[in-house]
């Protein structure tokens, strides 16, 4: 008797047999136990531990060290970690699987899955470093770190357009059909799957958990263990029936649809293929997102509805033929997930070609016309060719004054130009309106790019009215005068103004795709920064350089890409900001182009950056290389040269190299003084700069007055500006050094609040006013204080990850002072040993050199390694870059240490 006759007899109730018969099945099938269903989430919920609570910060996998769990879900915990690579950290994502590979088969899967990653290159998938099974049997796969954000919220804080966000998900679909070529099915895309970074570059992670699509995968096609987001996850997944490349088209239809709508279709697993075959119940895509917004509607309705259709054989057949049906839309041609009519079609192609229909149309009617139009664009012609010749003799009548002839010291400078053509201007009132306008717009460009800012205004409030006369909001004049009114006031720092001139007229820039729309956007990015609005600020500058690139406007893409790497540095994102800085140059390399005033700023840039990450034979040569271009373009005060060489000052009082700074901070305050007078907030860093050049040469009195001019500006003009919290900082420590520790306490606490309220208490600006609290408790000798404060420095500058080298070996050197203070050798010990040489390295000549040198000769002494101590001590000797508050009393105990006693 066979089993189906047993069960026949013995089993009247088919609904109970049928139970039976499965459990006879699953008890036959090879695999693992409980490998799946219900019954794999089962022992994933009761069996192993979690991942996070057996691997801690610290822990090590191979040669890497975990950081933090960056996330932790049904199948798998994701870990930041590092690892030390000839001297360089590498940062990684380390993807360790929720269950044990116990058995021979799920090894072999693994390794399948593995050596698929490895196959799989392309631009827009995070990269498999390597991958292996630790010795307690959890597999893991180290994957490149992608610092971005999910695509939705991206394209919601970029405000991204319908055309823009339609472009970015063809960015999507690209990688995706990388994959399918290869065979490999993500199986779990969503937002948090797909990253956008601060470039703008998609990346897509976690195609480790794929299934291999060909001959040897078996059954795996239809997955042993479910992993994936019910929301974005296609009805055979839930089924689990085989999956293969129309699983992925799904998930990109339910986030195609999220993308254009801004809302996410409720969960559902029974999508009808088209709207009117919809018999299941549920709600389609379209219907569940059609009533948020108008934006689905029409060619995209049927393309996300034919994305998400509940058979897979309806659907697109790869990503790939998914963005073709984008392209098709974007270009205004018929789409394949449209029924095909006579009439879609003819639709289709009046509106693409528009014109040509209407004048085929009226052709007729064009016949009778075609002379008056020919006249009347002739006559619009000959209006505009005057115009062109009337600007040009006035401009030739005006620089014909220059004359030659006269002596050079005679000859009347731009500036002079500017002025004296302003004036034959107003004086002549004979010129048409329309070429009084072009010569206002060209003069006030021209004036302001000498930095005649007064003369630039008065230039356009003579436009504005003959402008608003002329031209409106649909006219490229109307736009270019109030960019660069905007442009002017930004120069002028003035941030309020220019946000309430911009700000609403923010979708209008979007939608010019010029060199206007992209300039308004590049200044209104500067002035939200300048105003503590960071991340908008960033995006906005982003958004002006993609927008360049696309248009093909080298002069803005390199424009908007300077001011972006160094709004990025200012933000103290260094990494990133030396990045943009690098590929902005070699876009100016490969461009051709000669260098510029915009150029100088670029090397300003990468200056900064490579100061704050410790290449300071970089930074040297890029801020000398900024004074030296500043001075062959400019022979009279300009921002940017006034800028660099207080830089460059700084840079050099850091070093320690007081006698080569004291030229370049004194001549970077008057240049300073000079452009942009005493109550700007540049000029007001270069008064902190000569304060910390005194500070540096132990003179403790003339810093404190130095910084005060900056603070009594600050207060008489209520300004929020970073540097006036710096200041009091700076001051507290000028006061603790002369041993004035009352009105050191009560400056650093003026500080702090004032910084807080600036923009927070877990960000990089907050912790270098810190890092000077700390300095101030260990002066005073409240070691542990100092200790707590210099962890809490530590703590926000790695969160940040912006590569602040220096900041951090400062404050760990304060920890390890504290340290050796309270007698805590070995731990101050620890610390010298590892920074010492990093700091020598770095910072051959820089300051702190001695102080962290002769220290570490003291720690050794203590731990009896008196020959170590010896060589430390005579380094420290060898240093020429001491503090000038260095004592007596420490060169003799470092005397006596060199000689071995």
């Amino acid at each position: 008797m066979t089993r189906e006759q047993w069960l026949a007899r013995h089993c009247a109730d088919p609904l109970l047999r049928a139970e039976i018969e499965k459990l006879l099945t699953a008890d036959t099938a090879g695999g693992e136990l409980l490998s799946s269903g219900d019954a794999a989430n089962a022992a994933l919920a009761i069996g192993d531990a979690s991942v996070a609570a057996t691997f801690s910060a610290g822990s090590r996998i191979g040669s890497f060290e975990l950081i933090e769990v960056l996330g932790e879900g049904g199948s798998a915990t994701v870990f930041r970690a590092f690892r030390q690579l000839e001297g360089v950290r590498q940062e990684v994502a380390i993807k360790l699987l929720a269950r044990g590979l116990y058995t021979p088969e799920a090894q072999k899967q693994f390794r399948r899955e593995r050596e698929a990653l490895t196959r799989l290159r392309h631009p827009g998938i995070a990269r498999l470093i390597e991958g292996g099974v630790t010795d307690s049997g959890l597999a893991y796969i180290v994957l490149e770190l992608v610092d971005g954000q999910p695509i939705t919220h991206y394209v919601h804080e970029h405000e991204m357009g319908l055309r823009q966000r339609l472009e970015l998900f063809l960015t999507v679909c690209h990688p995706v059909e990388a994959a399918h070529r290869a065979l490999i099915v993500h199986r779990d895309l969503k937002p948090s799957n797909v990253l956008v970074t601060a470039e703008g570059d998609v990346k897509l992670l976690d195609f480790g958990i794929a299934r291999l699509l060909d001959e040897d995968a078996g059954d795996a096609a239809t997955g042993a263990l479910r992993a994936l987001t019910p929301a974005y996850a296609a009805p055979e997944q839930f089924a689990q029936t085989p999956i293969s490349t129309a699983t992925d088209v799904y998930a990109l239809g339910v986030l195609l649809g999220e993308l254009v709508t801004g809302k996410r279709a409720a969960p559902h697993h029974a999508y009808a293929s088209s709207p009117s075959d919809d018999t299941s119940g549920e709600t389609s895509t379209a219907a569940a997102t059609h009533g948020a917004r108008p934006r689905l509607r029409g060619d995209l309705d049927h393309i996300v509805l034919k994305a998400t259709a509940a058979d897979p054989e309806h659907r697109y057949p790869s990503a790939g033929a998914l963005a073709d049906d984008i392209k098709r839309h974007l270009a205004r041609r018929p789409v394949l997930a449209h029924p095909s009519s006579r009439w879609y079609r003819t639709g289709k192609f009046i509106t693409r070609y528009r014109a040509g229909v209407v004048t085929t149309a009226g052709f007729l009617l064009a016949v009778f016309v075609a002379l008056g139009i020919a006249i009347w664009q002739a006559g619009v012609a000959r209006e505009q060719a005057a115009r062109a010749n009337a600007v040009r003799d006035f401009l030739v009548s005006v620089f014909q004054s220059a004359g030659a002839g006269l002596p050079r010291d005679q000859r009347p400078t731009p500036e002079d130009l500017v002025r004296q053509a302003s004036a034959r201007l107003m004086k002549k009132g004979d010129l048409p309106e329309t070429v009084r306008a072009d010569l206002l717009l060209a003069l006030a460009k021209v004036a302001r790019s000498v930095g005649a800012y007064d003369q630039a205004l008065v230039l356009l409030d003579h436009g504005d009215p003959i402008i608003s006369r002329l031209y409106g909001p649909g006219d490229a004049p109307w736009w270019d005068a109030r960019v660069l009114r905007a442009a002017v006031l930004e120069d002028e720092a003035d941030d309020a103004r220019v946000i309430s001139l911009l700000q609403p007229a923010y979708a209008g820039l979007v939608a010019r795709h010029d060199a206007i729309g992209i300039e308004g956007l590049r200044v209104l990015g500067d002035a939200l920064l300048h105003s503590g609005q960071i991340d908008r600020g960033l995006s906005l500058l982003a958004q002006a350089r993609r927008t360049a690139a696309q248009a093909q406007l080298v002069d803005a893409q390199l424009s908007a890409s300077i001011d972006e790497a160094t709004a990025l540095l200012d933000a103290e994102h260094f990494r990133a900001g030396l990045a943009r800085a690098d590929a902005t140059l070699a876009l100016w390399q490969s461009s051709g182009a000669q260098a510029n005033a915009r150029v100088l700023d670029l090397y300003e840039s990468i200056a900064l950056g490579a100061e704050a990450s410790g290449d300071m034979q970089r930074a040297e040569r890029a801020y000398r290389t900024a004074i030296t271009l500043g001075d062959r373009f400019f022979d009279k005060p300009n921002p940017a040269q006034a800028w660099n060489v207080g830089m460059y000052g700084s840079f050099l009082i850091a070093q320690g190299r007081f006698a080569e700074a004291e030229p370049y901070a004194t001549r970077g305050l008057e240049l300073r003084r000079s452009v942009f007078g005493p109550d700007d907030s540049r000029t007001i860093y270069a008064l902190a700069g000569m304060g910390k050049l005194r500070y540096g040469q132990a003179r403790y009195p003339e810093a404190v007055d130095w910084y005060t001019q900056g603070i009594d500006t600050c207060t008489r003009l209520a300004m929020k500006k970073l540097v006036c919290p710096r200041l009091l900082g700076l001051r507290s420590l000028a006061y603790g050094a002369a041993g004035q520790f009352d009105k050191a306490g009560v400056d650093i606490e003026a500080a702090l609040e004032a910084q807080r309220a600036f923009d927070g208490d877990h960000n990089p600006n907050y912790a270098y006013v810190l890092e000077q609290l700390a300095n101030l408790q260990l002066r005073e000798h409240r070691y542990n204080e100092a200790i707590a404060t210099a962890d809490r420095v530590l703590t926000i500058y790695r969160a940040a990850r912006g590569g602040m080298i220096q900041r951090e070996l400062g404050t760990r050197m304060v920890r390890a002072q504290a340290l050796f203070a309270l007698q805590r050798n070995d731990e101050a010990l620890t610390e010298l040993l590892d920074i010492a040489p990093k700091y020598a390295s770095m910072f051959p000549s820089g300051i702190a050199r001695f102080d962290i040198t002769a220290l570490e000769a003291r720690a050794l002494a203590q731990a009896h390694r008196n020959d170590e101590a010896a060589v430390a001590a005579r380094d420290a000797l060898a240093i020429k870059s001491r503090p000038a508050s260095a004592d007596r009393g420490l060169v003799d105990e470092l005397t006596r240490l060199a000689s071995g006693r």
